[in-house]
């Protein structure tokens, strides 16, 4: 790992606010103000939390993708909250570009679900042992559509919307941006903060004096660079992999086009795509590569 003292980070210690990922990790860790949070945007109330882990890690197996998780907690009747702060819309790769920033949104929501689920059954619980579960999101942006502050999702029946499916499963997006008709003062409070913005709420508060503390520690801005530096190297590894697995895939994609050219006895064209891409692409979607 290279050196903390000659790292950079992105953005500097000090300007660190409640939306960046680091520290809104280490804001929630404080449990009065992960509760509180998390009240402000619930139809029920939780009393206190029994079981706090922040990044938590999932990964099912060992060749598939995996996850971390920004804030994983437990209530006092074991119902699993995962809190994430989204601050930037998502970014699709490129032969994912029809797919929208919301869709990719809800399809990330679903896989931390899985995610969550098989954690658990991977410890030998079973299937009536999965706890109810609650994803929200909290994001500094507009969202589907931008007309709401609040979009709450449970699955329903298509044919009859008033029977839910008793899954126990719910997801809530929550943007800073939209209508906050019918918001506590609280909640607003909250997404006030997230866009920038001072308040004289109590939480808000709380919130800012730990900030503060917390950027006042040596040891809390030593482990950020350490934190950056693990992030930067990560990200390097996955472009690597990444683009290994982009030569692999188009190698066996290009192997398999000149094997069947060559079957056809196609030899004047195993030439050609060797040379032309234009060609060679052309080929590709006529045989179906």
């Amino acid at each position: 790992m290279e050196d903390t003292k000659s790292f950079k980070p992105i953005k500097s210690w000090q300007d660190l606010k409640f939306t960046d990922d680091y520290m809104f990790k280490k804001t929630m860790e404080a449990e009065d103000i992960c509760i509180d949070t998390l009240n402000a945007f619930l139809s029920w109330d939780i009393s206190r939390i029994t079981y706090f882990e922040k990044e938590k890690a999932l990964k099912a197996y060992y060749d598939t993708k995996g996850v971390q998780l920004d804030v994983y907690v437990r209530d006092e009747i074991e119902r699993i909250y995962d809190v994430e702060m989204q601050v930037r819309k998502m970014q699709e790769k490129k032969e994912e570009q029809k797919t929208d920033a919301m869709t990719s949104l809800a399809k990330r929501a679903r896989f931390y679900q899985s995610e969550i689920d098989t954690d658990l059954l991977l410890k030998g619980a079973l299937y009536s042992d999965l706890r109810p579960t609650l994803i929200m999101f909290l994001c500094p942006f507009k969202i589907f559509g931008g007309k709401r502050a609040i979009y709450h999702f449970k699955r329903t029946c298509m044919e009859d919307p008033k029977l839910t499916l008793p899954d126990e499963t719910e997801f809530i997006f929550i943007s800073s941006k939209g209508d906050r008709k019918g918001l506590s003062k609280r909640a607003c409070a909250i997404l006030d903060y997230m866009d920038g913005k001072e308040s004289n709420d109590p939480l808000i508060k709380r919130i800012a004096a730990r900030i503060s503390a917390i950027k006042r520690s040596e040891t809390e801005e030593r482990d950020y660079v350490t934190y950056e530096m693990r992030l930067r190297e990560e990200r390097a590894e996955g472009r690597k992999e990444g683009i290994k697995e982009g030569i692999n895939k188009g190698e066996a994609r290009a192997t398999k086009l000149l094997k069947s050219l060559m079957d056809l006895g196609r030899m004047d064209d195993v030439s050609r795509v060797l040379t032309d891409k234009a060609y060679r692409d052309k080929l590709y979607i006529e045989y179906h590569l």
